[in-house]
């Protein structure tokens, strides 16, 4: 391997990886401090609950349009132009009062932010591809997606020291500050990575090969399914751990090691367990990990097991993010790289979203033994893995 070829891959590696950590840098924030710029703003419990809901519909509705756009006219320039939307979502949100005008610039900033990372994906891959086929040594998407979770948990370990700054409805100059640093890494990549756009060349089918339709939909829906079964975690895991008895700051580690246990598997698990070609088999280790995960957090852990339960969200939520993406990565058309990683995050927020409705009524119910379901979930994701396993080592490749 020549120096010229390893100053190329790490040229490329350290280009994607700082791009997959600036996009990640608003989310960061968002998920820990957005809801109470909300409540300082005056918004009600209900009006919260709609501005930070409403979003993932019109995601549904607008991610394949944006994919398809992407396809189109060139994968960095739409990143670019959706960074460019948050930023100017969470702008405004610095001058405007009231709920009618919060929810619109919320509506805007939250969906493009929902839009960037399957694009970062597609771009990402996009770019792994062509320096394969360049004969360029081969740079690793997990180490790339590292980046975002790298970057969102050291936002969520740092969002206490900058809300201290920023407190109340200060907080949204830290977001809009955050935006503008994500805008401005993806315009870079736009100037910088235009090459990815159509080509009338090319094969017009979804998947390269149209017989490997199949085993894309059926990754879809195992990925899917999996991610899925995060829902009750996710709405109510730490309501769920303070009736336990579990301090805040146990809370907070808990959550940290989750995300850091995520960081380790992106870094580690395409080396050690291969890439696009093992594919399958992380979908299958994040799906059983996922019911492994989900069964015993029914039976009230104690505060040791729950600390190790949230490791493995390295498999549950880290494998299977890993496997999908780089099998709908492999699978992909020259024409249709956004497109398919859209149709992902499309079918995986319609999943997440009936799966959390759903878990609001289990937990008002049944309360731990809500994640039974999730683990039921799991299962038939790990259905669909291991049929897409089977299938992909019918067809050897």
């Amino acid at each position: 391997m020549s120096r010229a070829a390893l100053r190329i891959r790490n040229r490329a590696a350290w280009r994607l990886y700082f791009l997959s950590a600036a996009l990640f840098l608003p989310i960061g924030l968002y998920l820990t401090y957005f809801p109470v710029w909300l409540a300082a703003a005056g918004l009600d419990d209900s009006e919260i609950a709609l501005v930070t809901g409403a979003p993932f519909v019109l995601r549904v509705l607008a991610t394949p349009l944006i994919a398809f756009i992407a396809d189109k006219r060139g994968i960095a320039v739409t990143l670019a132009v959706c960074a460019t939307a948050m930023f100017a979502g969470y702008a405004a949100l610095g001058f405007v009062r009231g709920f009618v005008p919060i929810f619109l610039g919320a509506l805007l900033a939250i969906s493009a932010q929902g839009t960037m990372p399957s694009l970062a994906d597609a771009l990402s891959l996009s770019e792994i591809r062509r320096l394969e086929k360049a004969r360029q040594p081969p740079v690793r998407y997990g180490r790339v997606r590292m980046g975002a979770s790298l970057s969102a948990l050291t936002m969520m370990l740092l969002s206490g020291a900058v809300v201290a700054v920023f407190p109340g409805e200060r907080i949204i100059l830290a977001m809009i500050c955050l935006a503008l640093a994500a805008a401005g890494a993806a315009a870079w990549a736009g100037l910088t990575m235009r090459r990815f756009r159509f080509d009338p060349k090319a094969a017009g089918g979804l998947t390269e090969d149209p017989a490997d339709l199949r085993l894309a939909i059926i990754c879809i829906a195992a990925g899917s399914l999996t991610q899925a079964s995060h829902a009750e975690i996710y709405s109510f895991g730490t309501l769920l751990w303070e009736a336990q008895g579990f301090s805040p700051s146990f809370v907070g580690v808990a959550w940290a090691i989750g995300v850091a246990a995520e960081c380790v598997l992106f870094f580690t698990a395409e080396h050690y367990l291969g890439g696009a070609k093992n594919a399958a088999r992380f979908l299958v280790l994040g799906a059983a990990g996922a019911m492994l995960r989900w069964s015993v957090m029914a039976l009230h852990p104690s505060a040791p097991v729950v600390l190790a339960l949230q490791a493995m969200h390295a498999f549950s939520f880290a494998s299977t993010y890993l496997g999908t993406v780089l099998l709908i990565g492999s699978l992909a058309g020259r024409n249709h790289r956004a497109r398919m990683q859209g149709w992902y995050s499309t079918v995986s927020a319609l999943s997440m979203a009936l799966s959390t409705v759903a878990c609001g009524w289990l937990t008002s119910r049944y309360g731990t033994g809500a994640y039974l379901a999730m683990a039921c979930l799991a299962g038939c994701g790990l259905v669909f893995a291991l049929w897409s396993g089977a299938i992909r080592k019918r067809l050897k490749f």
